[in-house]
């Protein structure tokens, strides 16, 4: 794909400014992240969202994924677990100009019998999948977007189970979060599977939609390992079921692993994370919101 002249010229300038010890695979990628960010129009940033797919491509060929230092990225990217169990998530959004998203991504896995080291899977996103649906699974190919922002691996016996965070700008009226499953498997990708024991019985993911004038809390815990959120419902009765109107309600609920299952927990107690420790996702928004006033 070839850029515009004018997106191109900005990112060879982020490129120029890039670590010299970066492989040149990975300094194209973030001059190219640098330039969604900074991008005016929707065109410019749909261009270089395709563009970052094709760098993408490369930068997992070229057999690198693994021996990033992903804390000195500021992007959405999950790694859990090590050795042979180690997986990657890796996602980016694109806002479009009527307040919906384009998310592109891929999951690697350790694999020792590969030349790479690894397998990877690019994430084709599906903007017609109904991500409110909790009982349904998404294949790579049918992704249903959103950005992974933070997870957890637990056991079930002898086997790995990577749990995943999820944001979603949904529209103009409101956001979501959600808590589902990931299953790296012989080069595809399954998203959600039946370890959600919810209120109205087993799913394969739990879902939060709430106003996009308000922000909700879900989040990993380590001491006791679970996963808290915020309750939330309309600030008015008369409002139930219209997401737009919801917002927290100063109350607490978790998932708690257990038996392979997360298990649904109402009105629990949650302290303040100290300093440094379990810091809230920053969702675009907010920085769209910022850029906008």
């Amino acid at each position: 794909m070839t850029l515009p002249a004018h997106l191109a010229t900005t990112c060879l300038l982020a490129l120029s400014l890039t670590s010299q010890a970066q492989t040149m695979e990975l300094a194209r990628v973030q001059a190219a992240h640098s330039s969604l960010r900074q991008a005016q129009s929707q065109v410019d940033r749909l261009a270089l969202h395709d563009r970052l797919e094709e760098l993408w491509a490369e930068a997992a060929e070229a057999g690198q994924l693994m021996s990033v230092d992903w804390g000195l990225w500021n992007e959405a990217v999950v790694d859990l677990g090590e050795g042979p169990d180690r997986v990657l998530v890796y996602t980016w959004n694109v806002e479009l100009d009527d307040r919906t998203q384009r998310y592109g991504g891929w999951v690697a896995h350790a694999a020792t019998e590969s030349d790479l080291g690894y397998t990877w899977t690019a994430l084709s996103h599906d903007g017609d999948a109904e991500v409110t649906d909790n009982n349904r699974m998404h294949r790579q190919d049918r992704w249903q977007g959103g950005l992974y922002y933070d997870g957890v691996m637990t056991m079930d016996k002898n086997i790995p189970v990577y749990t995943l965070l999820a944001w979603d700008g949904a529209d103009g009226l409101t956001n979501r979060k959600w808590v589902e499953t990931v299953e790296p498997r012989n080069g595809r990708v399954r998203f959600g599977s039946p370890r959600f024991e919810l209120t109205e019985g087993l799913r394969k993911r739990h879902v939060m939609t709430y106003a996009d004038a308000v922000q909700a809390v879900l989040r990993v815990e380590q001491e006791p390992m679970r996963i808290i959120m915020d309750d939330l419902a309309p600030q008015d009765p008369t409002f139930q079921g219209q997401h737009a109107f919801y917002g927290p309600t100063l109350s607490y609920n978790a998932l708690t692993w257990k038996n392979g299952r997360w298990h649904f927990q109402k009105n629990i107690s949650v302290a303040n994370p100290e300093d440094g420790q379990n810091l809230e996702y920053r969702d675009p928004s907010l920085r769209r919101r910022h850029r906008n006033r």
